[in-house]
């Protein structure tokens, strides 16, 4: 009986892998419009499914982990929550929170409150909130991955729409971070000690307490991406089925935050591809759903596969490499924007001779591989504007490798001097803090990236207030205040719809129709420029907040029709 089942699951997986191919084939054939609606409506409910089979197995392995916590020592089981709850509010309050890169935060959070709302996977171009419930009449699909716009929707759905609730979120990954470096650091070197410094040092990187305090995708990414390592070792280590569906899981949910998240591919291959796992008829089964839970993922890539990703010219190329490899491999040595002294322990734990030198050779290739793709990329230069941020996600690796590399010296100092190891622990921990504390200044910084943009949103919240209820604002970024509760549509509508602007928009809000003369009316962009232009120079107007920064300009208007006279 259990032989015949056994081919019968065997059977069911390999018609399982046929229909899914079949079905990616048919998406695949689908017309580009058609593909982004099928996206737009399903990949929430993709998300969802798997978001809920994860906490299903966390469920079902509930008793597994409690014993595990218990079996560990009483001190840090103090210490854990303590990391979780420091580091966030560590960031909270060491690092300005501010948006960094705009105005693509503001489309995360938009996609989020859309998936809140409608369960739609979109941007809107026109639309708001009413009597609590939001709606959207124009949405674009947007060319990024919906991972973390889902995320942030699981806050709103808990917490209302408010960007704040996702600062929190990302402040707490930043603790996730540390936890998930810190049993990574245990399961490869056997010890807590290099767990406790690795986890130390995600936050003593002046980078994540910048990026870590923003609601960018980047700090996201990177987490998911360190906790799918860690299941990878973890099921290295104990070979248990639903550890293995668990990887499968969250590797399914981690590669949907960023494209560059697709080279866990290949690391989870690397850490669990061995003949003697690979070839088991659970892993089979695991593929197939790891193929089915993705389906949204490869139609999303399939349809931006030759997007310029805001390049002129040819996004990636090896014409990049040498001027990004001069900046980004100097980032972690000159002691500017990354502390030297985790640079020197990160090797130290890489290439310090002695056991488990596979598993450290993996960290290595994880950095490398998020690190490295980088240096193809146009805008792959850590001091391209804001693209510091992509360094966001090779740091975790460094701060695992770091800790076994203070490990490694502590035993030698034990070994070669009379040092006891509390004392060698306290010294190199204050070592670390005292470099720490040099990047502190720049660490409160607001910096000079973005501050066109950043002036464009600080005004802006100051100029909503002065908008009475039932109005529209015509602006380049309607997503901005749509999460504040107004709405909001694309400028472009006065030249591309003016008929639906005079005839529909303008007696609808009986609040009035404003204009709002942001950033991109400022910089040069002719094409931006026309729409601010063309909306003063139809309409009658009225300035009803102005504020400078530089020489830039940021305005509230109000618009009415131009009266036309009669003849007489």
């Amino acid at each position: 009986m259990l032989a015949t089942w056994k081919k019968f699951s065997s059977l069911l997986v390999v018609v399982g892998l046929g229909l899914l191919l079949w079905a990616y084939s048919q998406l695949r054939l689908m017309p580009e419009q058609a593909a982004k609606e099928w996206l737009t409506q399903w990949t929430g409910t993709f998300f969802a499914v798997t978001a809920t089979l994860i906490l299903v197995i966390v469920v079902v392995q509930m008793e597994s982990l409690v014993n595990r916590v218990k079996a560990m020592p009483r001190e840090l089981k103090w210490i854990l929550p303590g990391i979780l709850l420091g580091s966030a509010l560590y960031v909270a309050v060491m690092a300005p929170q501010v948006h960094r890169i705009y105005y693509d935060e503001s489309i995360y959070l938009s996609i989020g409150q859309n998936l809140t709302h409608l369960n739609r996977a979109q941007t809107c171009h026109s639309g708001g909130e009413e009597y609590g419930l939001f709606r959207c009449e124009q949405w674009e699909y947007n060319k990024q991955p919906n991972g973390f716009p889902f995320l942030a929707s699981v806050v709103f759905r808990i917490f209302g729409t408010s960007e704040y609730a996702v600062f929190y979120l990302n402040n707490l990954l930043l603790g996730v971070a540390g936890l998930s470096v810190l049993f990574l650091a245990y399961l490869i070197s056997g010890g807590w000690r290099a767990g406790l410094f690795s986890a130390l040092l995600v936050i003593l990187i002046p980078q994540n307490l910048h990026w870590y305090n923003t609601t960018a995708a980047e700090p996201s990414s990177a987490v998911t991406a360190a906790l799918v390592v860690l299941t990878a070792f973890a099921y290295l280590r104990n070979k248990n089925a639903a550890t293995l569906t668990l990887l499968t899981l969250l590797f399914a949910f981690a590669i949907q935050f960023r494209p560059e998240s697709l080279l866990l591919g290949p690391l989870v291959l690397l850490i669990v591809g061995r003949p003697a796992l690979v070839f088991r008829k659970a892993f089979a089964a695991n593929i197939l759903l790891f193929g089915v839970l993705t389906l949204p993922l490869w139609l999303h890539m399939e349809l931006f596969r030759n997007h310029p990703w805001g390049s002129t010219g040819v996004p990636f190329s090896r014409d990049y490499f040498l001027a990004n490899l001069n900046v980004n491999g100097w980032h972690f040595l000159t002691n500017r924007e990354f502390p030297l002294l985790i640079t020197i322990l990160a090797f130290c734990g890489l290439a310090w001779p002695g056991p488990r030198w596979m598993e450290r050779g993996v960290l290595g290739i994880w950095f490398l591989l998020f690190w490295g793709v980088f240096l193809f990329f146009y805008a792959g230069s850590y001091h391209y504007g804001a693209d510091v941020r992509y360094a966001i996600v090779c740091y975790l690796p460094l701060t695992v490798l770091g800790g076994l590399g203070a490990e490694r010296i502590i035993h030698l100092l034990m070994q070669t001097t009379s040092f006891r190891h509390t004392t060698l622990v306290g010294i190199l921990t204050l070592l670390l803090v005292v470099s720490h504390m040099a990047f502190l200044p720049r660490v409160r910084a607001m910096t000079d990236e973005a501050w066109a943009a950043r002036a464009d949103y600080q005004y802006a919240q100051k100029m909503v207030a002065k908008v009475p209820p039932e109005s529209l604002i015509l602006t380049h970024n309607p997503n901005m205040f749509q999460l504040w509760g107004y709405h909001a549509a694309q400028m472009s509508v006065i030249q591309s719809n003016p008929h639906h602007l005079n005839q529909g928009l303008f007696p609808r809000y009986q609040g009035g129709i404003y204009l709002h003369y942001n950033f991109w009316c400022n910089v040069q962009d002719p094409v931006q420029n026309s729409f601010c232009k063309m909306a003063l120079e139809q309409y009658d107007h009225e300035i009803i907040s102005e504020y400078r920064e530089k020489d830039y300009r940021y305005t509230l208007y109000r618009l009415r029709q131009k009266t036309v006279a009669k003849p007489s």
